[in-house]
């Protein structure tokens, strides 16, 4: 009805823009919820998040909506931030086939993509919301653009929108040499800006370079920032008449004017701006329901197994503990109402299972109520195995006020936008839980259906096996129950490092050789190890791990050159088990001495196999100029000759780039 009357009753007829989210799933009662993000990127799967995007497009261009805030490029390098679990990981390259993927999907049914967070967003200080980044040119061009700058000129993403923080002292969205020297100069981006909400009214209130609101939104505009959101602010009344009077650039407000309407024209608004009458019939429809089984299986990591997983059909009595093994977590940013289908763990187990399988919540998410852990120790004791669902919580936006929200249960919020949290301990009573239960000697297996990764250093001494399910999506608790009973191989990989305590932060995988491994305490300039008194600054499971039902071995690692700049590395897999599965293969570069400090690795290929008992095949992986350069003195991308290393599941190959 409000297109109809911005169409048929306004003096341009001109038709709006339908916003909405779409992070991992249509924010649309009814609608499919996918794996959180996070969970994506555990799928190392950029071809089935083109296919989720696509599916998610067709679902909001036929209720009407032709622009979606998602994908989030942010890279995760701070666990304690909230949104890490909004992101696909801390690696640029993995978030950037991720981005591309999801972009081309969404926007192939009609539906703008609008990447976020431009740029930088993922590293506030102190893991806190909104906190300054503080990071130079060479590391944002390195590392944090590289996401969005394929998102622009691989994908083709129409739209974007600007992060809250600041980078180096000036507020994003003030910012003329991120918002249109970098992005529309460099980059060529020639779509239109949607301010993040209430971002120009920050400039103001918050970040304080502006002294009222007109000058926020002069400055914003400025910078290149061509729509504000949610309200006017400094895109005001005032603001034009001050442009009218020559006071403000009109130029720029018919510059962001411009853009606004060729992306409409683009998007076909003119001719068809409304929603399709069956739409809402056909949210949620089973071939959505199938991907979303499918990427939930998918994401799920097998962190540890001692060999208690899969779980044996004459397992005996199991005993189902902890706060996240009857609710079903679905994460940020999607609807409330797909928490009326999703399955939870313990639906799921129990339907292979029968009277077989004993419940006991032991207690809540995040509260210190340890009031069932004695009745959970005593299931413990009368089982035979101990299958512990430990979680934290997001809801819509972060806000309780939506009631259950995408809890089924439980409602509590310990994670998500806003919900940063200083320790990686588990929340609440959970970590006295675990221990209580894992006292108890039984097989003990953890699920950690969480939106950002623990500390599990005891937990990784104390538990038989661990698996990370993320906010696996509405068809999670299904996926989990196949996984554990072995009607299905884990093949998730960590898009994020896993560090061994909230001390060990940073710990991502893609450092500077200094940062770590480079002195051995007490002070021994000899040996490379230990860099503090009392622990490794190792990550305890670092990016790409993963373990499966089956094994793989990697064989005859090859590096030919095929022209100028370009190489092939080229890899035997096979499935050394007795188990199909999947095997995620992952080439990682190394350039051995460059005159600007090299990153320890970096990884440049990716590709899912699937293997039968036995089976092999050859993967290869292109090498390029983007793949071995770096940012040089002019911050321009430089490939330097010299010796390179290739890293593919254990094997390395040194070759070299001769001068041409």
């Amino acid at each position: 009805r409000m297109q109809k009357h911005m169409v048929e009753h306004t003096r341009l007829g001109i038709p709006m823009l339908m916003m909405s989210e779409s992070l991992h799933g249509f924010f649309c009662d009814g609608a499919t919820v996918y794996p959180q993000a996070l969970g994506l990127g555990a799928t190392f799967d950029p071809e089935l998040v083109g296919r989720i995007a696509a599916a998610i497009g067709k679902q909001v261009r036929g209720m009407g909506v032709t622009e979606t805030f998602a994908p989030n490029l942010d890279l995760s390098q701070d666990p304690r931030w909230g949104r890490v679990e909004e992101n696909y990981g801390e690696d640029p390259y993995l978030t950037s086939r991720m981005g591309v993927a999801y972009v081309r999907g969404i926007q192939s049914q009609g539906v703008a993509a609008c990447p976020k967070h431009y740029v930088a967003h993922g590293a506030p200080q102190a893991g806190i919301n909104i906190g300054p980044v503080h990071a130079g040119e060479r590391e944002l061009r390195a590392t944090m653009l590289k996401p969005f700058a394929a998102a622009f000129t691989e994908g083709g993403a129409m739209s974007v929108m600007p992060a809250y923080s600041e980078l180096d002292g000036v507020p994003v969205h003030a910012s003329r040499f991120l918002v249109t020297d970098i992005l529309r100069g460099e980059l060529g981006f020639e779509g239109w800006s949607v301010s993040d909400w209430g971002a120009v009214s920050m400039l103001y209130h918050n970040h304080r370079v502006a002294r009222d609101a007109v000058e926020a939104g002069r400055m914003a505009l400025h910078a290149g920032i061509d729509m504000e959101a949610p309200s006017l602010f400094g895109f005001s009344d005032e603001l034009l008449e001050k442009a009218l009077r020559g006071e403000v650039d009109m130029g720029e407000i018919d510059q962001a004017v411009y853009r606004i309407l060729l992306g409409k024209f683009r998007l076909g608004l003119f001719e068809n701006p409304y929603a399709r009458e069956d739409a809402a019939e056909r949210l949620d429809p089973p071939e959505a329901q199938a991907l979303a089984l499918q990427a939930a299986l998918e994401s799920c990591v097998l962190l540890k197994n001692d060999g208690v997983l899969p779980l044996r059909p004459d397992a005996g009595r199991i005993a189902l503990i902890g706060p996240g093994a009857a609710v079903t977590q679905l994460g940020d940013y999607c609807a409330p109402s797909a928490t009326d289908r999703a399955v939870t763990i313990r639906e799921a187990m129990a339907r292979r299972v029968g009277d077989r399988l004993v419940y006991e919540k032991g207690s809540s998410i995040a509260f210190e109520d340890g009031d069932g852990i004695e009745r959970a120790v005593q299931a413990a004791r009368d089982a035979d195995v101990v299958v512990m669902a430990l979680a934290d919580s997001s809801s819509s936006y972060g806000h309780l006020r939506w009631g259950d929200d995408n809890v089924k249960g439980d409602p509590v919020t310990t994670c998500g936008e806003g919900y940063d949290m200083h320790t990686l301990d588990f929340p609440g009573a959970q970590q006295k839980l675990f221990e209580r239960v894992a006292a108890v000697g039984k097989p003990l297996v953890l699920l950690m259906m969480t939106g950002r990764p623990y500390a599990l250093t005891e937990a990784d001494r104390l538990a038989s096996a661990i698996m990370q399910v993320w906010y696996p999506g509405q068809e999670g608790g299904e996926a989990i129950a196949r996984l554990l009973f072995g009607e299905a191989n884990p093949s998730g990989r960590t898009p994020i490092s896993f560090p061994r305590s909230v001390g060990h932060i940073p710990c991502y995988y893609n450092h500077k050789n200094t940062a770590m491994g480079h002195y051995h305490q007490p002070g021994d300039y000899e040996k490379p190890g230990r860099d503090y008194v009392f622990s490794t600054p190792g990550a305890l499971y670092p990016f790409g791990s993963g373990l499966s039902y089956t094994t793989f071995e990697y064989s005859d690692l090859t590096v030919t050159q095929t022209g100028e700049t370009e190489f092939e590395a080229a890899v035997t897999v096979r499935n050394s088990g007795d188990r199909a599965g999947d095997e995620v293969v992952l080439m990682f570069l190394r350039d051995l001495v460059c005159r600007i400090t090299p990153f320890v690795r970096q990884l440049r290929g990716i590709r899912r196999v699937s293997l039968q008992p036995g089976e092999s095949v050859r993967v290869t992986f292109p090498i390029g100029f983007d793949d071995m350069s770096f940012i040089n003195e002019r911050m321009q991308a430089e490939v330097e000759p010299g010796e390179f290393e290739a890293q593919i599941g254990g094997l390395t190959a040194v070759f070299e780039l001769k001068r041409p």
